[in-house]
């Protein structure tokens, strides 16, 4: 049996660290990027980031919550407001606010605090996510979520692309001062001055204008589907190879229970409720935008016998059980491989599944799933393959 470093994905952790010139207690778990400390673009902005006692202020991507704990403290009680697509952080960022003692706080269930908060925020602060697109959205919403004179702090790393964003900031502002370096990271601060007449052209592109979606059509076996979607979802504007190749193998059972897990914007759990009206289909991520956007094509195509759901792998709908479990599933945390997530998926799937249930997932053909399905359920067998994926099923026979 090949060895893998596990970590257990399903417990949270306390831990300890400076911050802010301050020694705090946080929460985190594996799944999060960097879960097991605090970055130095983190750091950054707890340092550069100076809040008024009456400032109204919000956090743009809150990791495991403990840049949220240092500047929390220095603003009135109900003025901090946190903004986070991913559950997993939402609820370490909850238990590191209520570890240091902030009760006061709001976390939007909504993917956009536009248009309702147009122009309320004195102070923002965004640790910026990867990828340019969804960096881009989270700007043009600081943009239009500041007050006029409002600021916006923004920090990163050199090789996660902050330079590039901090020009796109100067670009959407008009202005941009880097107040602030450390090991390889740097952050800046823009000031919301009067409308120039002449935005950048980016910030009218679909998925990154406010309340806009990213649109395409995709074709999975005869069937066409109108799919919207967002920066920030994974293969956001396309149809990627491997949820492709696993569609291409599969017979969706009639009046069954099915589970499309980790669902981006809801292709795999879209297609299963086109084959079967008969049948049930629940999807569920982590990604609030990836569920904003499955819920929206369900929709948009009439899927009636489907539903979307948060949540962290299984954790939502712990009570139920499926005939048939469908998953694309995440292997990064950062940019490690990281197999104590998908060896948790494999053991709530099998818990999940009923008697003869399958649970069929793809993966690139290096990362050994079947080795783990192996462990857990003692059988698995290769589905299809291509140059570089290959699908992989398991049934639960006891």
């Amino acid at each position: 049996m090949t060895q893998f470093p596990f970590t257990d994905y399903e417990k949270f952790k306390e831990f300890s660290g400076k911050i802010g010139g301050n020694s705090i207690p946080f929460f985190s778990k594996p799944g999060l990027p960097d879960w097991t400390r605090i970055t130095p673009a983190s750091s950054l902005l707890a340092e550069t980031v100076l809040p008024k006692w009456t400032d109204k202020l919000l956090i743009i991507g809150c990791g495991h919550g403990a840049l949220a704990a240092v500047l929390g403290r220095q603003v009135a009680e109900n003025n901090l407001f946190v903004m986070e697509s991913d559950q997993i952080a939402v609820n370490c960022t909850e238990m590191t606010l209520s570890a240091n003692g902030i009760q006061h706080f709001t976390i939007p269930s909504e993917i956009s605090l536009l248009p309702q908060a147009a122009n309320s925020f004195e102070l923002i602060a965004l640790e910026i996510p990867k990828g340019r697109k969804i960096t881009r959205h989270w700007l043009v919403e600081s943009f239009n979520l500041l007050k006029s004179g409002g600021s916006l702090y923004l920090a990163g790393a050199n090789d996660q692309g902050i330079q590039p964003i901090i020009k796109d900031a100067q670009a959407l502002f008009g202005n941009a001062v880097i107040v602030g370096y450390k090991k390889g990271n740097r952050s800046a601060l823009v000031r919301k001055e009067e409308i120039g007449p002449n935005l950048p052209e980016w910030t009218q592109e679909p998925g990154i204008a406010p309340g806009s979606w990213t649109c395409f059509q995709a074709t999975l076996r005869h069937t066409k589907f109108e799919i919207f979607s967002l920066p920030g979802i994974f293969s956001y504007d396309r149809l990627d190879e491997g949820t492709s190749l696993l569609i291409d193998t599969l017979q969706i059972p009639s009046q069954s229970n099915i589970l499309d897990v980790g669902c981006g914007y809801g292709i795999i759990g879209l297609y299963a409720a086109s084959q079967t009206p008969t049948s049930r289909i629940d999807l569920v991520d982590a990604n609030r935008f990836a569920v904003a956007a499955a819920t929206k094509n369900l929709s948009a195509n009439q899927a009636h016998n489907a539903q979307a759901f948060t949540s962290d792998l299984l954790d939502g709908v712990r009570e139920k059980r499926y005939h048939l479990i469908l998953s694309n599933p995440p292997f990064h945390t950062g940019k490690e491989v990281d197999y104590s997530v998908a060896y948790s998926l494999l053991r709530q799937a099998y818990r999940a599944l009923e008697p003869q249930g399958q649970l069929i997932i793809v993966a690139n053909q290096f990362i050994r799933y079947d080795y783990l399905m192996r462990e857990v359920f003692k059988n698995s067998k290769i589905l299809a393959k291509s140059n570089r994926f290959h699908v992989l099923s398991a049934s639960k026979y006891d």
